[in-house]
């Protein structure tokens, strides 16, 4: 005969009742013999210990269920500020309030920004560009961007390119570093949101005209292949003429997929205003 596990709390002052419960039966040796499970009284009520115990289980599993879910929404979340790779530590408090829109172009750029962050709030797919001037905020606004999606149901993440290819470089010669290849394109190919933080600066100075090496360009070739029917937010200081000449034409074609270009032509380096020489 099978056992019944009750909870200890519904084992005090219950008494047998005569009526039985049609719903349950009892199960042996495989079989099921039609024997319904007497009724009992439990605190004052007729009830079905068996349907009890399962309305217990019910709710703890509704519980553990709830407190998973619970943990995936607030790992999603955490993802921003856990997983990001940044050069620029400034950016972790970087909002779109405070950006500081002086010039006429800096308000645009920014009123485009917003703009963009409600078509992917309702639903919208597409890849932002932020090109222009070293300091004129694109970085800024990226991560400003991130802050307003980030939440609960939405996953986002900041990686800076040069920084996470000199990471990967480094898991070459360091076997116990966690940031290898494979451990960058998964991750950023799960997020929904993903900014790509200077695009071309691993390759050195402006005005270069070195190529990006195989490796640089299967690391980012891979990325950009797995986030086709995802939303992704590039900033860089190069030119168009001058990706196309650094990377091959199917990555900057992918990083272009969908784009809507925001650029910074006469905005200066805003951390050169303090300079007095």
């Amino acid at each position: 005969m099978e056992k019944i596990t009750m909870p200890q709390k519904l084992l005090k002052n219950m008494t047998f009742h005569s009526d039985v419960c049609e719903k349950h039966t009892y199960i042996q040796n495989g079989q099921e013999i039609v024997k319904p499970i007497q009724m009992m009284v439990i605190k004052g009520e007729v009830l079905c210990p068996r349907c009890e115990a399962e309305k217990t289980e019910q709710q703890l599993q509704e519980k553990m269920q709830s407190e998973f879910d619970l943990s995936m929404q607030q790992q999603k979340y955490n993802t921003l500020y856990n997983k990001s790779i940044l050069q620029d530590k400034t950016l972790l408090d970087a909002t779109l309030e405070n950006f500081k829109a002086e010039q006429s172009e800096e308000r645009e750029n920014k009123q485009t920004v917003i703009e963009s962050v409600n078509r992917f709030k309702n639903g919208q797919v597409f890849n932002v560009v932020l090109q222009g001037n070293q300091g004129a905020g694109k970085s800024h606004l990226a991560y400003a961007t991130l802050q307003e999606l980030n939440g609960q149901d939405t996953s986002c993440l900041f990686v800076n390119v040069e920084s996470m290819l000199r990471l990967i470089k480094d898991t070459f010669s360091n076997k116990q570093s966690k940031y290898t290849e494979n451990y960058f394109v998964e991750l950023m190919s799960e997020v929904d949101y993903l900014v790509l933080d200077d695009i071309g600066a691993e390759t050195g100075a402006i005005g270069t005209d070195k190529t990006a090496t195989d490796f640089v360009q299967r690391v980012l070739y891979a990325i950009t292949t797995t986030r086709q029917d995802k939303s992704t937010i590039i900033t860089t200081n190069l030119s168009s003429e001058t990706l196309f000449k650094m990377y091959d034409k199917k990555l900057v074609s992918r990083m272009f997929r969908n784009p809507k270009f925001i650029v910074f032509k006469e905005t200066k380096d805003k951390r050169m205003n303090n300079i007095p020489f």
